[in-house]
């Protein structure tokens, strides 16, 4: 099946069904003025909200296919599992990297939400993927709330809330995998959303607590942290808009106003840097900051791509909404100037969510999960551009609203098969753990980690990601890469019968896993055998996305066993 062009063609075929009752309606608005007729329901509307409820109960029926597979739906899953697991036995979840655990390069807190999830359903992935769908549903409820209470709007609600459920392949099909991203999201809109909605400062501190909390599951919350405090600067460094006072720039304050923020920036300071800083060894482990800081902030390399793959990604997926949202932003800035309730926060956290994209950007090797964020606020100010921007005052504007709509929900379809699980899930997995079991010797499995579903199967249990986070990127170096090989080493030179159990062929993978190749041979390919434990699509997923090469040690004469070879993606 040519899965581009079956999109293509539901993409066609949805929306011409779309612009068809926009070109009835205009039809019917051409009768009515001639006789003189009670205007009726526009036609477009009807069909755009029945459409956004397609989306929104597919995503639902994915949460309830999704939380009980058995295997990773993502390379990581397995190793994020060992994380929470940690997080529940009291364990430092960033203790210094052995050849059986090294930490991913995430902040923390997503590994603490989910140990009350494994009090209810154990220590197993569907612990981790119902805290993660609780987050997906927290930012899809958040999106619609703050829809609706910008526009006074409930159907505008439902169709910011379609938007977002038509987005799970845009965003990586990660809102409901064992990741931090659905709560990333989720505190960002949720902060936000206090603050837009806060009337006193109080409630405005709330919303600077929930953005802090954001940068916790994971670092580029930072940034929303940063716009929320911005916005209640310059807020506060006008006069409030009461009777009598100056407008436009006779209300500025000045500097004197900014005293007003000093509240904001403080809890800012102590709950993210100031804890951050503060919890150099206890109670994360020694290595804390080695993995948050030291590792990822290697990973930028800023060039033409870094910002051509921003702008291609939304054009592509998101281009409607980008287009409303940016015109909305614009206007609202230039009002801003002699009416201060003109510029929201929602249009600063804007620019916050495109500096997380370019930020993302910055590592060439990311997914698109890294364009989470901005997609989501897009998916609030774009919808409101929509809805604001193009008042209804005739038909022929009721057109370009619902068609501008329309497009926007159709540049997001997807083939939806490609994200449904197999039901020979569980049995494919039981035959993979035998078959690994029955080797005559210790296998690694660079894709997995040392457990399937929190089982110990494999040995040693360094994942390939945070082997290569330690070593990939301009800002490290051969001592790094060093580093991450020498995890490797009761890989390189076993004592006995060794396997490794691969998903792709072993040179294609990166290094340092990479570098384990000439000493191994392909033992076995067992094909599309255990296909149903298959991952779903991202960015960097190819098709054969589940276990299938098994290499054997076979270590040539020509490389010494004592030999640590580096080498840089």
């Amino acid at each position: 099946m040519d899965t581009r062009r079956e999109v293509l063609a539901l993409r066609a075929a949805v929306l011409a069904a779309l612009l068809a009752c926009v070109a009835a309606d205009l039809w019917r608005a051409r009768g009515r003025r001639d006789a003189g007729a009670e205007p009726r329901p526009p036609l477009a509307r009807g069909a755009l909200a029945l459409w956004a409820a397609v989306p929104i109960g597919f995503m639902v029926f994915l949460w309830w296919d999704h939380a009980a597979f058995p295997f990773q739906l993502e390379v990581m899953e397995e190793t994020l599992l060992g994380h929470i697991t940690r997080a529940a036995h009291g364990l430092p979840v960033y203790p210094e990297p052995t050849p059986d655990y090294v930490a991913l390069a995430y902040n923390p807190l997503f590994y603490y939400l989910c140990v009350p999830f494994t009090w209810v359903f154990g220590e197993h992935l569907e612990a981790a993927r119902i805290a993660a769908i609780a987050g997906a549903l927290g930012s899809g409820l958040l999106i619609y709330a703050s829809v609706r209470a910008w526009t006074g709007s409930r159907w505008w609600g439902w169709i910011g809330l379609g938007l977002f459920a038509s987005a799970y392949r845009a965003m990586d099909t990660l809102l409901d995998n064992a990741h931090a991203d659905s709560w990333l999201l989720c505190t960002a809109l949720a902060g936000t959303y206090l603050i837009d909605r806060a009337r006193t400062r109080r409630a405005r501190l709330l919303g600077v607590v929930v953005l802090v909390v954001s940068f916790w599951f994971k670092q580029h919350g930072a940034l929303f942290v940063l716009g929320g405090v911005a916005f209640l600067t310059w807020r506060e460094s006008w006069q409030d808009r009461v009777a009598g006072q100056p407008r436009g720039w006779a209300a500025w304050r000045g500097w004197r106003g900014w005293r007003g923020a000093l509240p904001y920036w403080v809890v800012a300071a102590i709950l993210g840097p100031g804890l951050y800083l503060a919890a150099a060894r206890w109670p994360f482990g020694p290595a804390f900051h080695y993995f948050t800081w030291d590792v990822p902030r290697g990973w930028s390399r800023v060039n033409t791509e870094t910002f051509v793959r921003v702008a291609r990604f939304f054009w592509v997926h998101y281009g409607v909404l980008a287009i409303a949202a940016g015109a909305l932003t614009l206007v609202a800035i230039a009002r801003a100037v002699r009416d201060r309730d003109a510029l929201r926060v929602w249009h600063v956290q804007l620019a916050a969510a495109v500096c997380s994209a370019v930020m993302g950007s910055l590592d060439w090797g990311s997914s698109d999960n890294v364009f989470i964020p901005l997609g989501g606020f897009l998916i609030v100010v774009g919808t409101v551009g929509l809805a604001e921007l193009v008042r209804p005052r005739t038909p022929a504007l009721r057109a370009v609203q619902a068609t501008g709509v329309a497009l926007a929900f159709a540049a997001l379809i997807y083939a939806p098969e490609t994200v449904i699980v197999s039901p020979r899930a569980a049995a494919e997995l039981a035959d993979f753990a035998a078959t690994m079991r029955g080797l005559p010797g210790p296998v690694y499995a660079p894709d997995i980690g040392p457990a399937v579903d929190g089982v110990p199967l494999f040995h040693p249990g360094a994942h390939w990601v945070a082997l290569e986070d330690m070593g990939r990127g301009p800002g490290h170096t051969d001592a790094d890469r060093a580093r991450a090989y020498a995890l490797l080493a009761a890989v390189v030179a076993p004592r006995g019968e060794a396997y490794i159990i691969s998903y792709r062929p072993l040179d294609s993978l990166p290094p340092p896993v990479a570098l384990l190749a000439p000493r191994y041979r392909l033992a076995a390919d067992y094909g599309e055998r255990w296909g149903a434990l298959r991952t779903l699509p991202r960015r960097w997923v190819t098709p054969e996305t589940y276990p299938r090469f098994l290499y054997r040690y076979a270590p040539p004469g020509a490389l010494p066993a004592a030999s640590a070879p580096v080498a840089q993606r």
